[in-house]
Order: C-alpha cells, then sequence, then structure tokens
C-alpha cells in the first residue's frame, strides 16, 4: 500500500527556505500551507513559485483551527524559524522583547495540531530564554522525542559560518527520536584564518575558523549537542561560492539582483585601503567583524540583513572596492540563482536574504525527518 502524502506547513515563512528541500519528493510531502505576515516576501516567493500555497496572516492573531483549514484540514510537519532579533547578538537582547513571544505562540501552534515531525530554527542565544525551557517543555509533557542543539551551516557543506539553534522532535507514537546529522565538512584543506591572517586547518582554531561566538559556546550547557568537530569532506570558500557571476553593470547581472550598493566617498577610501582578509582598525567602538573584507580561500562569516552596510560584519568583497551584492549574500545563503527577486532590490531584498535560513541547514533538518517519515 503506497505511503499518502504529507502536509508541509511552513510558518513564519519568509522565502521559504524550511519547508524548500520537501519539494524533492512531491509524491510523498505536499507544501500544503506557507504564512508570513510580511506582503514583500509573499509577492517575492509567489514570482519564484507562483502555484505555491502562500498566504498573508499575523500569526499572533491566527488560530490554529484556521491553520488547519487553509492546510486542507491536515498538518503532518510543522516547520517554522520565529522571529530572532529579540534573542540575537547584534540584536537587542532583550528578554522582553515583544518578538520572543512568538517562540511560544509557536508552541501552541505544536500542541494544538500535534504534527508527526516539527522542526524550528533561531539564533543560538535563544536557547538561553524562558521561551525555549517553555518549548521544550511543553514537547515533553507532549511525549515528542526531540533533540536540540547548536549547528554550523559550514561544517555543513555552506561556505558560511552560519551558527543556529535547532531543534526538531517527532511526537511519541512513532516511538523514535530525531537523529540529527554529523557534520560532513572541515576535516579537510586550509582556510583563511581571519585571527590570524594565514591560511589554516579548521582543527587548529575551530573557534576562530567557525565563528563559534561566546553566546553559543555559553548556551551549550541547554542543548543536547554544539557542533565544532568538523566532518571529512572540504568546505567551498567564499572565491567558490562566488564564482561565475556576470560583470557589475551587465544586463545579466542586473537580472541577478548583482547590483552594487551605494557607498560614501569617505567609505570607499576607509575600504579601499584594506587587504584582503582584514579590516580596518580605526574605530575602538566597533566589534570583531566590523569594516572587515572576505578573504577568497576563507569562509563567509554570519549574513545579516545588515550586510551591505561594512560596518555591520565582514561583508567586504574580497577584492572589488564594495560591499558584497545582493546575489552575492543570497549565494553565501544557499539560494539558486534562478530565485529572482523583485525590484527595486533595497532593504527589504537584504532583509529576505538576511532573515533566511541557510540551504544546508535547511537539508540537514529535511533529512532528519525524512529519514524517518520520508
Amino acid at each position: 500500500m503506497a505511503k499518502r502524502r504529507l502536509s508541509v506547513v511552513e510558518l513564519y515563512a519568509g522565502t521559504a527556505r524550511s519547508a524548500e528541500p520537501f519539494y524533492q519528493k512531491p509524491n510523498r510531502y505536499n507544501i500544503s500551507l506557507l504564512i508570513d505576515v510580511e506582503p514583500y516576501a509573499a509577492k517575492t516567493y509567489l514570482t519564484n513559485r507562483p502555484e505555491a500555497p502562500y498566504v498573508l496572516g499575523n500569526l499572533a492573531r491566527m488560530s490554529p483551527a484556521r491553520i488547519k483549514e487553509l492546510a486542507g484540514g491536515r498538518v503532518d510537519i510543522l516547520l517554522g524559524c520565529p522571529p530572532c532579533q529579540g534573542f540575537s547578538e547584534v540584536g537587542c537582547r532583550d528578554p522582553k522583547d515583544p518578538r520572543n513571544f512568538h517562540l511560544t505562540r509557536f508552541a501552541k501552534f505544536v500542541e494544538a495540531l500535534k504534527p508527526m515531525a516539527t522542526a524550528i530554527e533561531n539564533v543560538p542565544l535563544a536557547a538561553d530564554m524562558k521561551q525555549f525551557e517553555a518549548f521544550t517543555r511543553m514537547l515533553t509533557r507532549l511525549r515528542y522525542r526531540w533533540r536540540a542543539g547548536i549547528v554550523n551551516s559550514a561544517l555543513h557543506g555552506s561556505s558560511q559560518c552560519r551558527q543556529r539553534l535547532v531543534v526538531v522532535g517527532f511526537r511519541g507514537d512513532l516511538d523514535i527520536a530525531p537523529d540529527v546529522g554529523a557534520p560532513t565538512h572541515g576535516a579537510r584543506g586550509k582556510y583563511f584564518s581571519y585571527r590570524f591572517s594565514k591560511m589554516m586547518k579548521v582543527e587548529d582554531d575551530p573557534i576562530g575558523m567557525l565563528g563559534d561566538t561566546p553566546a553559543a559556546q555559553r548556551v551549550s550547557k541547554f542543548v543536547n549537542f554544539h557542533e565544532i568537530k568538523p566532518g571529512l569532506r572540504t568546505i567551498p570558500t567564499v572565491e567558490l561560492a562566488l564564482k561565475g557571476l556576470p560583470r557589475i553593470r551587465t544586463l545579466k547581472a542586473e537580472e541577478l539582483s548583482h547590483i552594487p550598493w551605494e557607498h560614501t566617498r569617505r567609505v570607499l577610501r576607509r575600504m579601499g585601503a584594506v587587504k584582503e582578509g582584514q579590516r580596518w582598525r580605526g574605530g575602538e567602538d566597533h566589534f570583531s567583524q566590523s569594516y572587515g573584507r572576505l578573504h577568497r580561500r576563507g569562509l563567509a562569516r554570519t549574513i545579516t540583513t545588515y550586510f551591505a552596510n561594512p560596518g555591520s560584519g565582514r561583508y567586504w568583497h574580497p577584492t572589488s572596492n564594495r560591499s558584497i551584492t545582493l546575489r552575492e549574500a543570497a549565494r553565501l545563503q544557499g539560494f539558486p540563482d534562478t530565485f529572482r527577486f523583485i525590484k527595486p532590490i533595497g532593504r527589504n531584498a537584504a532583509k529576505l536574504v538576511g532573515n533566511a535560513l541557510d540551504s544546508r541547514v535547511a537539508e540537514l533538518i529535511f533529512q532528519t525527518i525524512d529519514t524517518i517519515i520520508g
């Protein structure tokens, strides 16, 4: 007897990166509902997948019953990336930030809908918040078998060192616990170290090479695992991720949203003097990656919504005197070039890319779920 198709729902969808891998098995999974409150996110996604069941909705007010109805009467797999700004190291880190409520809200949806499998992604610091404790306590009370950990996208084949808290749980009647895959990349090859300004192996400086933040180290006690030991394969470098893009200011570049941002003359003079892999050190009030230039043979740091601003991180192109473009940032996040962004290309588009789930982490979550119920 053939298995029935499972209904996949992604809340706080944005560009729906969590759901994307489930399209690989159309005979097994049906993307039945995507929900987000941002019109630009919905319009962009529907430009790429016009047939998608994307709904604009405020999840703070939408009931579980309404979600079930919109999904066709059943939710088998519930995914979500609740807003992280209130938890983030580069955000306000305010336990009372109203956006933190959405992690608790996601827990309510799990409790009411009782999906076979559920998964969320957030910044590592979320694990140190009462909302996370309430979420995992609820999973246990409902007899879900779950695992939570800090994963690093570079250790799974991304050119970006992006640490994220991932939680995957299976309903108790499945009688099996999730086995989140071990790192697959990192042990082979040498990469440029931004800390020591030389080529190094990951195991020689795993904290510096992988961008393992103090916050991620601090919250390790609240999770089941914290990835730092590399796998066997070679991590693709920044050079490989950006390879083959058309020349800036050509028609093909415009079509790909490979368009330079506007910078002041002061910033251009400042960053123009910075060598590959180095950073401007003229300010005392900046964190360690501010005004940093990437290295072609290195790895990218976390792409945030502010990657157009060199003062927000290591976002300056390895050889050109400009910040990385929207398409370059999208590539580092794992977006295919076939994914198009609607014009005008500005703050909203950068926000979509910075808030997206790295494709390698999305694939890791998919494989964890698909191995059990696929």
